[in-house]
């Protein structure tokens, strides 16, 4: 396997658009069940959220297995929701392990600025005071999870696809994606200002359409709920798109023999 200058980050979310268009009605209700699943785990106290960070990696490749097989030209299945437990489930599990203590040590490098107010926040779901905002310290606090996790999120990037898809194990998973973007930092740049983008376009549509929509709070619901569903697998996509695009294989030493000279 090889690791390759990419094209264009903006190309890849052009692409999730084009991946989302085959098959929209399947790919919104795969996206609506995984939401169920993860709803019924956080259900339960403590430790639902946690095996929810720990099965992440499982999930992730079953929405790239979704993506190959729009990309192959065949159709989605229901059980491809599931694929992502069927290749390497003990080093995906792995993975979401230590992808829960990353969290954790960005969450507690934060508690340095805010005296934990982010941390509890996030992880006990208590809101943070007004004084926490009004100081700077929660602002503080997520410049630095911010700068702390972003070389957590380049690690986890590609590593889930590539220990199901390449047979990595975890660490070696996790080294090869976060060298994989540092080495295509400016298409990363450009894909970044290309969600941001979308994203500010997308918080517009929303804010004309709350005031277009005053006095029906239940149709602007579903009008969020609607374009959650539709952005998600957009996302998968792209990253599909992301992960063909930085990663080659070379040919096999039988291919390469029948075109020697």
């Amino acid at each position: 396997m090889n690791i390759v200058p990419a094209k264009n980050g903006w190309l890849w979310l052009k692409r999730g658009i084009s991946l989302f268009r085959r098959s929209p009605l399947l790919w919104t209700l795969l996206v609506f069940n995984y939401w169920l699943l993860i709803a019924l785990l956080d259900l339960i106290p403590f430790a639902g959220p946690v095996l929810a960070t720990l099965l992440l990696p499982a999930f992730s490749v079953s929405f790239m297995e979704m993506c190959n097989e729009l990309d192959n030209g065949r159709g989605l299945r229901p059980a491809l929701l599931l694929s992502g437990f069927r290749k390497e489930l003990p080093t995906l599990i792995t993975m979401g392990g230590l992808y829960l203590l990353s969290i954790l040590l960005v969450l507690g490098l934060s508690a340095l600025a805010d005296g934990g107010t982010l941390f509890n926040w996030i992880v006990r779901g208590t809101a943070p005071p007004a004084s926490a905002i009004t100081d700077g310290s929660l602002t503080l606090a997520l410049l630095v999870a911010g700068l702390a996790g972003t070389p957590v999120v380049m690690a986890f990037w590609f590593a889930p696809v590539l220990a199901a898809w390449d047979k990595m194990g975890a660490v070696k998973a996790l080294f090869f994606s976060f060298f994989a973007g540092w080495r295509n930092w400016r298409a990363f740049l450009i894909y970044s200002a290309a969600l941001a983008l979308a994203g500010v376009a997308l918080s517009i549509a929303l804010t004309v359409a709350a005031v277009l929509l005053r006095g029906h709070p239940e149709v602007l619901r579903m009008a969020l709920l609607v374009a959650t569903l539709v952005c998600l697998p957009v996302l998968f996509g792209s990253f599909y798109a992301g992960y063909r695009d930085v990663f080659t294989r070379e040919p096999a030493p039988e291919a390469q023999a029948s075109v020697a000279p």
